[in-house]
């Protein structure tokens, strides 16, 4: 050690014994210090480091930001990167697949040129390109049968594009059906799996038609397979092959369709053998039925017009017809009538057509037996439901057959309705008739009956009620000859409606089942028959019901029969103050009618005036050809005619006043005043109604008309 680090060390040393003299107090003092110096030092040190805390806090949002900004630059050189990889990948398989068309067209151009070869072309070379086409040939094959065991329907469609230049084009098409096939029946075993047993019965969340929405898959499916690939197959392997894919779909149909149509009419067996006993269970398997056989027609109609339109792309239309098989359709290259829709053909004409006969029967019937609902509260209430409830089951069922789009069904089920509706339900309408006649005719005799109804009254209220007076309960058509009456009305006008436009709308008149219209027309024309017998019906009871008020108007005719018509000007001036026969008639006519608008639809209303009309001229005619006229006589029947005619021309919405013809023509001759009126009547050129002997007659029973019997020999027509 050197004599300056000697000394230093001895200094030190000295420093550190120094505090030894008077070492209590100093220690004391020093230990004070020490004690009230130490919380400073520490607090000015965790002073400093929350500084450094707080001013390192400040810099992380900007390496947040720097670190995002990173990534995000590292994410979008990803993306590229990862794109264009994407890109090579998809050019290196276009690269491959052009590869593959190439080597296939180069194929197909030495096919094409072979048998042109000059002589002396070397052999190596043509037995190199041979075995090329049959290596080519067997890899494009072991391709499309990967494609087609893999369910590549991409990679099937590719190299099913290969077939047609390496001269395998019938094979591809049929390689191609094959798979289209495959796949279409997979996914329809997917639909009939779903068919649940017939045992286990229907789920509360059941499809309401599972057989048709099975079978409509089918067809949808077809559609899908068509609009994807028609264009590709047409581009490939041209029309006329496409002809055989669409061959190939509808022989697929067939298996389809029909496996799921036996599986319907087996499940339903109860209901087409006619056991079935709950109508709403048969009515729900007929409306299925009626939907699968229109969906049916209607994809029949699609698959030819798609086939249609790829016929007339083809160029040579005579090759292509001599090819066709037997019995197939020159304009779509299909089979006349496919197995499926021969298949319902048969079904629907066997089996639905007389459980829709047994149906519409059993349900007319049940409409016809149920107690038809009469409120005695509703004024306006001028039918009861029978006939609505019989038509609307006539009317569904006809609809159901019309929607089925098979004309066979629809005229079958017109002759079903036809039957039921002269048969049965006309059999009702006309007993309910019979049975409240008796009780209408009692109740009219009565004149206050016939009064108008007080407000809020029914105007039939008096023949609701039993003798002791007390409402009678449950009341039907057989109660109220009136409603029994409008029933019968009805049931005409609603004969149109089943006539209505639900035809037109399935069969349009230029629509492609056009020619299914005259078989229609001529089947619902029986309908025009029952019509008419209903409308002969109608009028017949209607003059039943002007028997039973004729009673009313009897007191009005009685002096019809004793008025003088051979009167002077004294008592034609009287009669037009008192009027002795018309006005009294038609104040009692017009009480009548009151009535009978207040309980008849206007049609039924109608009908008895215009009978009422016809039986009053009648009765006046009668009476004018036995009496004696003079001119003011004339004069006051054709003031009578006139009134009467006035009246019921007013009061009804039918044209009436031709059945006054004959009292006009009647009231024309009485009221001539010489020969040379007569000459100038007889002189037109006109038809006459009366009779040449009932002319004579009214010209001879005027007092005072001065022709001579050779005047009305000259002038009248023998």
């Amino acid at each position: 050690m050197t004599a300056a680090a000697g000394a230093r060390s001895r200094s030190r040393r000295r420093r550190r014994s120094w505090p030894r003299r008077g070492a209590r107090s100093r220690t004391s003092s020093w230990s004070s210090r020490s004690s009230t110096g130490r919380p400073c030092t520490s607090a000015r040190s965790e002073s400093r480091s929350l500084a450094y805390a707080r001013e390192q806090h400040k810099q992380v949002p900007a390496a947040i930001r720097k670190l995002q900004e990173t990534l995000q630059q590292t994410s979008g050189i990803a993306d590229e990167l990862s794109g264009r990889v994407r890109k090579l990948d998809a050019v290196c398989g276009r690269v491959g697949e052009a590869l593959k068309l190439q080597a296939a067209q180069y194929v197909a151009r030495f096919r094409a040129s072979q048998d042109a070869l000059p002589p002396g072309t070397d052999e190596a070379s043509v037995r190199v390109l041979r075995e090329a086409e049959a290596q080519l040939s067997a890899l494009v094959r072991q391709r499309f049968e990967g494609a087609m065991a893999a369910k590549d329907s991409a990679g099937v469609s590719r190299f099913a594009k290969l077939f047609h230049p390496l001269g395998l084009a019938g094979e591809g098409v049929q390689k191609y059906v094959e798979f289209i096939r495959k796949s279409l029946a997979e996914q329809c075993a997917l639909e009939f799996r779903q068919l649940a047993p017939p045992s286990f019965g229907k789920k509360v969340d059941a499809e309401p038609m599972p057989y048709e929405k099975a079978i409509r898959s089918v067809y949808l499916a077809i559609a899908d397979i068509v609009q994807e690939h028609q264009e590709s197959v047409e581009n490939e392997f041209g029309p006329e092959n496409f002809i055989v894919v669409v061959r190939g779909l509808l022989d697929e149909v067939d298996v389809q369709g029909i496996r799921v149509l036996e599986r319907f009419f087996k499940d339903n067996a109860k209901v087409f053998q006619q056991q079935a006993t709950e109508m709403q269970e048969v009515g729900a398997v007929l409306d299925e039925t009626a939907v699968i056989t229109q969906r049916t027609q209607q994809f029949d109609t699609y698959i030819r017009n798609v086939a249609e339109g790829v016929v007339e792309l083809i160029a040579d239309k005579e090759v292509f017809v001599k090819s066709l098989p037997q019995g197939y359709n020159e304009q779509d290259g299909l089979p006349q009538l496919s197995k499926l829709v021969h298949r319902v053909q048969e079904l629907v004409s066997s089996y639905p057509a007389a459980c829709e006969q047994s149906f519409l029967l059993r349900s007319v019937e049940k409409a016809i037996r149920a107690p038809d609902s009469l409120d005695p509260n509703d004024a306006e209430q001028l039918t009861t439901t029978l006939v609505d409830d019989a038509f609307f089951v006539m009317s569904t069922s006809l609809g159901r057959s019309i929607s089925s789009c098979e004309i066979n069904a629809v005229c079958a089920m017109v002759n079903h309705v036809n039957a039921a509706l002269g048969g049965e339900l006309k059999s009702a309408l006309v007993r309910n008739l019979s049975e409240s006649k008796s009780s209408y005719s009692n109740w009219v005799t009565y004149p206050q009956n016939l009064a108008p109804a007080e407000r809020g009254q029914h105007p039939l209220a008096t023949l609701f009620v039993d003798q002791e007076g007390r409402p009678r309960a449950s009341l039907t058509a057989a109660d109220s000859w009136p409603h029994a009456l409008n029933d019968l009305q009805q049931c005409v006008g609603y004969v149109d409606k089943l006539r209505g436009g639900a035809f037109d709308e399935w069969f349009p008149s230029e629509g492609p089942d056009k020619d299914k219209r005259v078989m229609f027309e001529h089947c619902i024309g029986t309908l025009d028959a029952t019509k008419v017998e209903l409308e002969n019906e109608h009028a017949k009871h209607c003059k039943d019901g002007l028997n039973l008020l004729k009673k009313h108007l009897q007191r009005t005719l009685v002096p019809l029969d004793t008025l003088d018509y051979d009167i002077d000007e004294a008592q034609y001036n009287d009669y037009q103050v008192n009027d002795p026969f018309a006005r009294s008639f038609s104040a009692q006519a017009e009480v009548l009618h009151a009535h009978l608008r207040s309980v008849l639809n206007p049609a039924s209303c109608d009908e008895i005036l215009s009978q009422m009309a016809e039986q009053t001229c009648r009765r006046i005619e009668k009476a004018a050809l036995s009496k004696r006229f003079s001119l003011f006589g004339a004069l006051q029947f054709e003031s009578d005619v006139r009134a009467l005619c006035s009246f019921f021309t007013s009061v009804s919405e039918q044209a009436l006043r031709h059945k006054f013809a004959r009292l006009f023509e009647m009231s024309s001759l009485l009221s001539l005043e010489g020969v040379e009126e007569l000459r100038d009547i007889c002189g037109e050129l006109r038809s006459w109604r009366l009779s040449p002997e009932e002319i004579r007659t009214l010209l001879e029973a005027r007092t005072d008309f001065d022709a001579t019997q050779r005047d009305l020999n000259m002038l009248l027509p023998a």
